[in-house]
């Protein structure tokens, strides 16, 4: 059998603008090794009505 690679995805399912309610998931990570990450505080959620400018969403691919 070959080699078992590592993997990991995220599964956004409010993208950066989207209008979201409390407690509603904003994304899902999938990790063979999840006491590696830690994902809170990387987001910021403005008010209704903030003004809003998307940054990339995929930052670097890494090959």
């Amino acid at each position: 059998m070959g080699e078992s690679l590592p993997g990991a995805g995220i599964k956004l399912h409010a993208k950066p603008g989207d209008t979201v309610t409390a407690g509603q998931p904003l994304l899902t990570l999938h990790t063979d090794t999840p006491a590696r990450f830690e994902v809170g505080g990387s987001y910021d959620i403005g008010a209704a009505g903030t003004d809003f400018a998307a940054a990339p969403v995929v930052l670097e691919r890494i090959a």
